[in-house]
């Protein structure tokens, strides 16, 4: 608008002075040849510092930015920042389409008005482990290494109809056998002028902080043992939610779920014991003290503009059969821009008639009459120190106390993990290298594929792993 107002001034100007020396030349006082040279001149300078400006001046006005979603603190806002790119533009159905990459967030094709956006997208982890246990194989030590790929996903997300409306579809691939299965498949709703929205499908169960935070925003290169073996790791369940605050500024966020029980998804309408569960319910509140609720979604203060300070807390009760779950979790994070950061939870899970092992929901260990009533305790602690946005090492303690009830007589029930590493960003999350030791003075009565813990009845065990990861 500019640069046309400005062309517009330009053929005024030279028709004032076309008809000003018509004017000239038809008085009876014409002016002589000096000074109507003069007076040419002096147009002429007038005219070139008026396209010195038209060249200066913006051809447009930046592009609006949108709330990236990404799954892990809720914001489920579509996308950001594709202002800088150089988009493809085209027609369809849907109006003028822009097709481009953004060089944070990856390809997108969006609609010119923003109501349909199509952001595909994938990431790998690729990771060297090691582990060693004193006592592995009886009396004897037991040494493991190799390579594995933990994950890989392939993700759609993105907005249809209107930016209220998001959706997101993930499929992931398994950790021991490689085949894609279904993970995330859910749509999203805000209803609009008001805090509150609805959701449906196979969706992230709204209870521990670690769980909802994405993969890829991990501190440490795999989600805790108290994360993946008693809320199996994501935590996906079929189910609807309903939740305040999560498109506004309030410091509050609440969100609530009827949901199909943990570890159920992927699955029939039918329940326990077709099923791993009959059903469940989950919620979670959060309350933000001070910062962005966008610097919530990572477990680190990478890009964070000012300090963060939320306190959480949510709970998930499960029905299998006879069994019933009742886990529960008050959490806190800390970060400051100068790159510290705290977080600390406490996780419990209470079991009505012994659900098992604490990866199960039923299946109790007690093969005659009625099992008894367990309970799990867990601790989580990390800290983290970031310099110069590239290299970040951090700790990490964990205390378990599973129930002994849960185990064969003997069997050490208490567990302690130690770690340390390090992560080094070479392009943010979207490109980074992550190393972790972990020492377990007591080893695991449990293991699990995806943290590399193998079961140990007696003796410690060691850890070690050196990860890459790659977005697309």
């Amino acid at each position: 608008m500019y640069r046309s107002g400005v062309l517009g001034l330009l053929s005024m100007g030279s028709v004032f002075v076309f008809s000003s020396l018509s004017s000239a030349q038809s008085s009876s006082t014409e002016p002589t040849r000096q000074e109507l040279q003069q007076q040419i001149q002096e147009l002429r300078e007038e005219v070139k510092d008026l396209r010195a400006d038209v060249n200066h001046a913006p051809a447009t006005q930046p592009a609006a930015q949108e709330d990236e979603h990404h799954n892990s603190s809720r914001d489920r806002r579509a996308y950001e920042n594709v202002s800088d790119q150089k988009p493809v533009a085209g027609s369809s159905p849907f109006g003028n389409l822009t097709a481009g990459y953004a060089r944070d967030k990856g390809f997108y094709i969006r609609s010119e008005d923003g109501n349909f956006l199509l952001h595909p997208w994938a990431f790998i982890q690729a990771r060297d482990a090691f582990n060693y246990r004193s006592h592995g194989k009886g009396i004897d030590s037991d040494a493991e290494n190799g390579f594995e790929v933990p994950r890989m996903k392939l993700v759609l997300d993105g907005n249809v109809f209107s930016p209220d409306l998001t959706y997101q579809i993930i499929w992931a691939s398994n950790d021991t056998s490689g085949n894609l299965q279904l993970q995330d498949a859910w749509a999203r709703y805000h209803i609009p002028r008001t805090p509150f929205a609805v959701e449906g499908g196979q969706i992230r169960n709204p209870l521990d902080h670690e769980q909802i935070t994405f993969a890829t925003k991990s501190l440490t290169a795999d989600r805790s043992i108290v994360n993946n073996v008693l809320l199996n790791g994501d935590d996906d369940v079929k189910g609807a939610s309903i939740s305040y605050g999560y498109d506004t500024p309030s410091p509050f966020r609440v969100i609530g779920a009827i949901t199909s029980g943990q570890r159920n998804f992927d699955t029939t309408f039918q329940g326990y014991p077709a099923n791993p569960a009959n059903w469940g319910m989950a919620v979670r509140a959060d309350w933000k003290l001070m910062g962005s609720w966008s610097d919530y979604n990572q477990f680190t203060s990478l890009g964070n503009k000012e300090p963060l300070c939320v306190i959480g807390a949510g709970a998930d009760y499960t029905e299998a059969g006879a069994a019933a779950a009742l886990t529960h979790v008050i959490d806190a994070q800390f970060t400051l821009p100068q790159g510290l950061t705290l977080y600390g939870a406490y996780l419990g899970r209470y079991t009505r008639h012994d659900a098992g092992l604490p990866n199960t929901n039923g299946t109790p260990t007690s093969s005659t009459g009625v099992a008894a009533d367990t309970y799990d305790s867990t601790v989580r602690l990390m800290v983290a120190q970031l310099f110069n946005d590239r290299f970040e090492p951090f700790a990490r303690y964990e205390y378990i106390q599973f129930d002994p009830h849960e185990f064969a007589a003997g069997t050490k029930s208490t567990v302690h993990d130690i770690t340390a590493g390090f992560n080094y960003y070479f392009y943010g999350h979207r490109a980074k290298i992550t190393t972790g030791a972990t020492y377990l003075p007591n080893g695991c009565p449990v293991g699990n594929t995806i943290s590399d813990l193998l079961a140990t009845k007696h003796g410690d065990e060691w850890i070690l792993q050196a990860q890459f990861q790659l977005i697309l």
